[in-house]
């Protein structure tokens, strides 16, 4: 199946760069243009060359990022291959696990509160 080309929506090319998690910095050099253009870019707030445009979104593309026409139901859009998503599954289980040992933490601080409370009744 075809998919349809995705216009430049600067939304779009922005969020794609956040899901990845690399810095404009980062994206600008893997798609050999300057940090301005890029951050001008995202901003919307000029009408870039094509051809930036796309080597922006194949510097995306090829970190697993497929760009997605807009169909009768939907706008354009994004997603990411497997790999990148099981890594945010890792990331969410250690998050928590954090919040797990934490609020265990917290209860247990809360014990020893009450109890030295209690023997101070």
């Amino acid at each position: 199946m075809i998919l349809p080309r995705m216009p430049a929506d600067p939304n779009i090319l922005r969020a794609a760069r956040v899901l990845l998690g690399l810095s404009q910095d980062e994206l600008a050099e893997a798609a050999r243009i300057s940090k301005r253009s890029l951050a001008r870019l995202e901003a919307g707030e000029f009408d870039p060359l094509l051809s930036t445009i796309e080597t922006v979104k194949l510097a995306l593309e090829e970190r697993g990022v497929v760009f997605l026409g807009p169909t009768e139901s939907s706008g354009p859009g994004l997603r990411v291959s497997g790999t990148i998503s099981f890594g945010w599954e890792d990331a969410r289980a250690q998050v928590a696990r954090r919040r797990e040992r934490r609020g265990a933490s917290a209860k247990a601080s809360a014990a020893v509160t009450d109890d030295a409370a209690g023997d101070a009744d």
